[in-house]
């Protein structure tokens, strides 16, 4: 958890999840860039612990939220994996 942030409860983070999964919800097509930045402010963690939790180096999480990397399908979806979140195909 970031340390700027006081530690959630338990009932907190989940509350703070729905709001998160909410937001990409209401905006389906939302470039992967832009859900890995709002995962990681909405849920207060660090690149750090979504690179423990990914395999991806802290490096190539930066670059991916920056729009600097192009990664592939099975990078992105192996970075949504551990949010219970998937890419998918959106229709405009």
């Amino acid at each position: 958890m970031d340390k700027r942030f006081h530690t959630m409860t338990h009932i907190q983070q989940m509350e703070a999840r729905l709001a998160v999964y909410r937001k990409i919800e209401e905006r389906p097509g939302l470039p992967l860039p832009e859900v890995l930045k709002l995962l990681r402010t909405g849920l207060r963690i660090t690149r750090a612990e979504i690179s423990r939790m990914t395999n991806l180096s802290v490096r190539y999480l930066q670059e991916i939220e920056h729009g600097q990397a192009n990664p592939t399908m099975d990078i992105a979806d192996q970075l949504l994996k551990p949010f219970g979140l998937r890419m998918g195909v959106v229709m405009e």
